[in-house]
């Protein structure tokens, strides 16, 4: 009598112990779920953090400062802003466009730039009478050159820049833009021709990390 009356105990003990470990292995693989999220969202905000980082690193800039009888040499700080990206060599699975961080690959492959490009000169125009700050957008074709772009590129381009005359109201004029990069195309040079006397060129060194 006595066995029957500790097997029930026994089968629900063995029930509970049962549960236990299962409840145990869902518990740490819950865990380990929480840890690899909180990991992979840590890694996402460092990532996105030193992204940001080097998008306010500024590069330096030469502008023409002219009048009618002198002309001299400006220098000047250029941030590079790409809100827009459109690849010309996506497959039907991936969308061509991208925002603000751009893959560097699909970008020297073959695309288009929307671009905005805030700038300071380091002093006032003397000659020129315009202000120290300026603001440039347009869009730009980088096409590969060499090594499927990753070691040449180039790009063609257009921008309107606005800067303020402070002499008169001729506050903006069009420009066109020629550039070179290497090295995956994070460095590079970009010559620009103004429609504007007073500043017909300037040439920029270009540093991007995207």
């Amino acid at each position: 009598m006595l066995l029957f009356s500790v097997n029930p105990f026994l089968t629900g003990m063995q029930k509970l112990s049962r549960l236990f470990r299962i409840f145990t292995v869902i518990s740490a693989l819950f865990v380990c779920e929480n840890i690899t999220n909180s990991q992979d969202e840590t890694k996402t905000s460092q990532m996105y953090t030193s992204w940001v980082l080097f998008q306010v690193v500024p590069t330096p800039v030469i502008y023409q400062d002219a009048d009618n009888f002198n002309s001299k040499v400006q220098y000047g700080l250029r941030w590079q802003v790409i809100p827009l990206n459109i690849s010309f060599r996506t497959n039907k699975y991936n969308s061509p466009f991208q925002f603000f961080k751009i893959n560097p690959v699909r970008r020297f492959t073959g695309s288009m730039d929307i671009f905005v490009q805030p700038e300071w000169t380091l002093s006032g125009f003397k000659y020129a009478k315009l202000a120290r700050f300026g603001i440039s957008a347009g869009s730009r074709i980088i096409l590969p050159v060499k090594g499927d772009g990753e070691k040449v590129s180039v790009s063609f381009g257009g921008k309107y820049n606005y800067r303020k005359d402070l002499a008169g109201n001729k506050d903006g004029f069009w420009g066109i833009e020629a550039g070179i990069y290497a090295l995956f195309g994070f460095v590079g040079l970009q010559f620009n021709y103004n429609f504007d006397d007073r500043s017909k060129y300037n040439i920029g060194f270009y540093f991007k990390y995207f």
